[in-house]
Parts: structure tokens; sequence; C-alpha cells
């Protein structure tokens, strides 16, 4: 089977927010009273393999200032669907210019063999710590995709390996929490969240 690929670009990265009616990201910030945001920088012009790592590792706040996983399998391309906007919350405008692409191998599994993995890093300029975040982003699968069981997309995480933070373990409450989107058999979509656990009483949680 030929190498399949996900083609992906980011908008603004600023929890994940899930409704059955669509906002703009914008407008959704508004809402919760987010104050900042942040978007990543893409390049005007199509960017080798090679190239596209300098620039994310440049420009892309990434832990350790490195591609975790699977840096040869990204490249910002032309947009291959430039005549088919997202269907996104209305409003929200179609970006121009090249997208970035990841690439899974045919009989790729993990983020040891195919697809990539980073970590971006956030700071407030004035030290403190967020209390709320909102990530936004579109994507397009190819055609041709194979959806196998499922695989893992972008989301928002906060603590360390060592904390319990990541494999699906559930977090303590205190020092970690993790939220991702996930597409399973036949493109359908769930969410896999292992949020802190808290006192109802403290916090209020919008799912």
């Amino acid at each position: 089977m030929a190498s399949t690929l996900l083609s992906l670009f980011l908008l603004i990265s600023t929890s994940i927010a899930a409704s059955s009616t669509q906002v703009a990201p914008d407008a959704l910030a508004s809402q919760y009273v987010l104050p900042t945001s942040t978007s990543l920088p893409f390049p005007s012009a199509t960017l080798s393999p090679n190239d596209t790592q300098d620039l994310l590792v440049s420009k892309w706040s990434l832990n350790k200032g490195h591609i975790q996983d699977g840096p040869e399998n990204l490249a910002f391309v032309e947009d291959p669907y430039p005549n088919k906007p997202p269907s996104g919350a209305h409003g929200v405008l179609s970006p121009s210019g090249p997208v970035l692409q990841v690439t899974y191998p045919a009989g790729s599994y993990s983020h040891d063999t195919g697809g990539v993995q980073f970590y971006n890093l956030w700071n407030t300029t004035d030290g403190s710590s967020f209390r709320t975040m909102m990530v936004s982003y579109e994507l397009a699968f190819d055609s041709g995709f194979d959806w196998v069981k499922g695989g893992k997309l972008p989301g928002l995480r906060g603590g360390l390996n060592s904390t319990g933070c990541s494999g699906g373990n559930q977090a303590d409450g205190l020092s970690c929490f993790s939220t991702r989107l996930m597409w399973r058999r036949n493109g359908e979509g769930e969410g896999q969240s292992t949020p802190p656990q808290i006192s109802l009483n403290r916090f209020s949680v919008v799912s």
C-alpha cells in the first residue's frame, strides 16, 4: 500500500472545547475571556523536510528545541485542497499558502514508525499561570487514507512524563493533565482526556 498522509495546519494555539454548534475561535476566546492568543508561523512558500524542521525548531517554541519523533515525515506543501475550504465555523477564513503535511508510511503504527511527535511550550509574559486554554486547528485527510484502528491528533497537556501525564495514565489532579482528539475506524472522531481529579465546589468544569 502506498504511503498515506495527514495534512494539518494549525491556526491558533492558545482546552479543547466541543459543541454541536460551530463557533469561530476568536468568538469562543472572547466568550471565555481569554486575553492572549498565539499563532504558529507558517512559511509563504513550500519547504523541504529539512527546511521544515529548521523552521519548526527556530519558530515554534519546541520543548528542548527539537522534534521528538518523525521529523522526516514533516513538510510544508501546497494545499492539496485549495478549492475546498474547511467547513468550519461561520466567519472563519480559510488560510492561504502552504500547509503542514504529516506522512504516515504504509504499515506504521506508532510515532516510532510514522507520523510525528513534538511539544510546543507556552508561557505567559508576566510569569503567571494559565487558568484556561484553547487550541484550534484545521486538518484534512488524504482521500485514500487508511483509518486502521485509530490515531492521535494534537491537543493540550500539562506536566511531565514522570508525573503520569503520558500514555493514557490517569492524571493525579495536582501535577498533570492531558486532552487529545483522536480518529477511529472509518474516520470517526473521539476525545481522549485525562483531566485533573478536582473538587467541583472549587472549580467549574465545562465539557
